[in-house]
């Protein structure tokens, strides 16, 4: 029985058609292109994950026009400071392709960041009907990125008492991120050995980020307004959290004030926390 209905959300959708009509459509041809015609491929690598020993990363380029050696200038963007790129790339005489060289400043970029870089081919060389550009990004990453800190005690007031159980408490393994204090993930808090959830939740893996750099104002995932997963489908949908206000952290426990949380199903949304008793204590890690 799911006690506290928030709200329901109700789909209206409604088509309007309408049709032109002509007497005649005037063709006007394609203009003609006379340039080498250079290009990106849309199936270059566009996502890289590097560390302190990553050399050069290539890229792939190509031509239509392959009579001759051809000198391409090319323009970077992005975060320029942070990567070698040249300025130029070279087709040997009947190539159809070449390669460019990225090389990532990695003594220059600070851990656990995602840098861009992006490449245009000057306009004497392209063709409007061709991908004249490509954009990457590297993400730098040495050594583990959430170290465990150990097992908290959660004690769930979302789930269970959504249908009328009490509130209860395990052990769930919680880690911090190595470059960012304060900020959480718990593993898979529903779906663990210890959850008394775990025959209803479908992922076997699950992380939930909690987000308390700012003790006064703690929340799920990336922003205030991300829901996150709880992974427990009790016959209802795979079930998830909102915010309806902030969390704290005092003492080493983050909590939530009274219905300071929602969760949220198939048929709707529900008032959570109603006993004020969800809680992350990292007071006493094991």
């Amino acid at each position: 029985m799911k006690l506290n209905k928030l709200f329901s959300i109700l789909g209206l959708a409604s088509a309007i058609a309408f049709t032109a009509c002509t007497d005649e459509v005037e063709y006007t041809p394609a203009k003609a292109v006379n340039t080498p015609g250079v290009y990106f491929p849309t199936d270059n690598e566009i996502n890289f994950t590097i560390d302190d020993q990553a050399g050069a990363q290539t890229i792939n380029i190509f031509r239509q026009n392959t009579e001759g050696e051809l000198v391409v200038s090319l323009q970077a963007s992005g975060d320029t400071d942070k990567f070698s790129v040249p300025a130029t790339v070279t087709f040997a005489g009947g190539s159809e392709t070449a390669t460019i060289a990225i090389t990532p400043l990695v003594e220059q970029m600070e851990n656990f960041t995602t840098y861009t870089i992006g490449l245009t081919v000057d306009d004497e060389f392209t063709s409007p009907y061709l991908l004249a550009t490509w954009e990457g990004t590297f993400t730098f990453a040495v050594g583990e990125e959430w170290a465990t800190l150990g097992n908290c005690v959660f004690t769930d007031d979302a789930v269970g008492p959504l249908f009328n159980n009490p509130c209860l408490s395990w052990d769930v393994e919680i880690q911090e991120h190595a470059q960012t204090p304060g900020l959480y993930r718990l593993v898979n808090p529903y779906g663990c050995e210890t959850s008394p959830f775990k025959k209803y939740c479908v992922l076997s893996e699950n992380y939930v980020v909690v987000n308390a750099t700012n003790p006064e104002k703690v929340y799920f995932g990336e922003n205030p307004n991300e829901k996150t997963t709880t992974g427990v489908d009790m016959g209802y949908g795979v079930m998830t959290l909102g915010l309806q206000a902030y969390g704290t952290l005092a003492n080493g426990k983050i909590t939530w004030p009274v219905k300071g949380l929602a969760i949220f199903d198939n048929d709707g949304g529900y008032y959570a926390n109603q006993s004020g008793a969800f809680c992350i204590d990292l007071s006493g890690l094991k």
